[in-house]
């Protein structure tokens, strides 16, 4: 079986190893590897979850498992890894419910004193060298009793000077990098659940509505301009007037003095990504008196602006603000607005942009804006979504992380 193990020393440290003549040899993993090993851990199913007091060794199908010694893997590090962890947490957490463990109480040796390190959403308690089972439970508000160990591991020593762990090849393991569901980036932020919570009538929520009068063209221009479908969702139930005798007036909030008389270029997607091809339309009033045509011109111009930051979410922020906003901030402030471009750097642009417009006093668009459409969000019990979409022929896929339930989801 492959073993592999993560241990905490100022950040996350990744490592394979192996037992030799009665010692283990650990294998420092470089950042491919890791990514590997990461999706690997994500994706297998856990078959077996084993506790000595001194660590957990997570076991997984395809006949490999993961060794852990510190709760600190799991705390937000703010870099590229993190969401791999609040997925591994999660998985845990569904292992160790009473379907998996047959009696969950209140075990003893719990340590309950809190880590001003620790976000107050994931402490379980002060842990330094080891983690067991209850103490990963307790991070969730769940414990185990010690009669409810699966199996009990050697009684190895598992210390080591990290300074002298050597980097190798990690082909013996052969794991085969499955990335292609994973994020490049994850956009958190704190916002309120609207799907359900704002109703048309007991029956139908509003975003519901906007599916029920408007799927057919919402689907068929986002595969055409290679757009979220949850996304465009959202974000048109965040725009759209309400519906009246099965009306609704300029679905997309285009300002028609702007965009009447214009032409728009944008390239063209199927399901296979980009064809090479680009559509030009120019934009008349009779177009956006429709609603396929008003969606039409709502989400080509959403893919301009995508494609002018390399960025689905500045892109987003830039449908309502005006493509020009970050310009303005940045010559104004004497900054390089291409430092401000991509999906990392798009929530730095759109704090710069709300903080032009602070200072100038003036009302330009809504500040909150990522917060309001991405409440129309469906993020399921684990707060969370990935969103896939294409900057030229390249798919890339951002994850919305909302941090209310993200948190309440990991202090459970």
């Amino acid at each position: 079986m492959n073993k592999f193990y993560i241990d905490y020393n100022n950040g996350r440290r990744y490592y394979a190893y192996k037992y030799e003549n009665d010692r283990i040899n650990y294998i420092s993993l470089n950042e491919k590897e890791i990514i590997t090993l990461l999706s690997k851990i994500t994706e297998n199913k856990i078959k077996n979850i084993i506790d000595n007091d001194k660590v957990m060794e997570i076991a997984f199908e395809n006949n490999f498992s993961l060794v852990i010694d510190n709760t600190k893997i799991f705390l937000m590090q703010q870099d590229s890894y993190d969401h791999y962890f609040f997925k591994l947490l999660n998985r845990i957490k569904r292992f160790i419910e009473p379907k998996n463990i047959t009696e969950i109480k209140k075990s003893k040796h719990v340590n309950r004193i809190k880590s001003k390190r620790m976000p107050k959403a994931i402490i379980a308690g002060t842990l330094s060298v080891s983690l067991s089972i209850s103490l990963l439970a307790g991070m969730m508000n769940k414990e185990l009793s010690k009669s409810d160990k699966i199996a009990t591991l050697p009684n190895i020593n598992y210390e080591m000077n990290l300074k002298e762990v050597p980097k190798a090849n990690l082909k013996e393991f052969s794991l085969e990098p499955t990335i292609e569901n994973q994020a490049d980036f994850a956009v958190k932020l704190a916002f309120k659940d609207r799907t359900e919570s704002n109703r048309i009538d007991t029956n139908t929520t509003k975003l519901e509505e906007t599916e029920m009068y408007f799927k057919d063209s919402i689907l068929k221009y986002c595969t055409r301009y290679g757009i979220p479908y949850d996304l465009a969702c959202a974000q048109i139930t965040q725009e759209r007037p309400n519906i009246k005798n099965g009306v609704c007036e300029n679905v997309c909030q285009i300002t028609y003095s702007l965009f009447v008389g214009q032409t728009m270029t944008v390239p063209i997607y199927n399901n296979e990504g980009f064809t090479g091809e680009y559509e030009t339309f120019e934009i008349t009033k009779e177009l956006l008196d429709t609603p396929d045509g008003n969606i039409k011109v709502g989400l080509a111009y959403l893919r301009t602006c995508i494609d002018k930051f390399d960025s689905l979410i500045l892109g987003l922020f830039s449908y309502n603000q005006g493509e020009f906003a970050l310009g303005i901030a940045c010559d104004y402030y004497g900054l390089n607005k291409e430092d401000y471009f991509t999906d990392e750097n798009a929530i730095k642009a759109r704090d710069l942009i709300n903080r032009y417009y602070e200072e100038q006093n003036k009302n330009h668009g809504d500040s909150m804006y990522l917060e309001n459409v991405f409440s129309y969000l469906d993020l399921g019990e684990r707060g969370s979504i990935n969103l896939e979409y294409y900057l030229g022929s390249e798919k890339k896929t951002v994850e919305i992380i909302n941090t209310l339930v993200y948190n309440n989801e990991l202090s459970r």
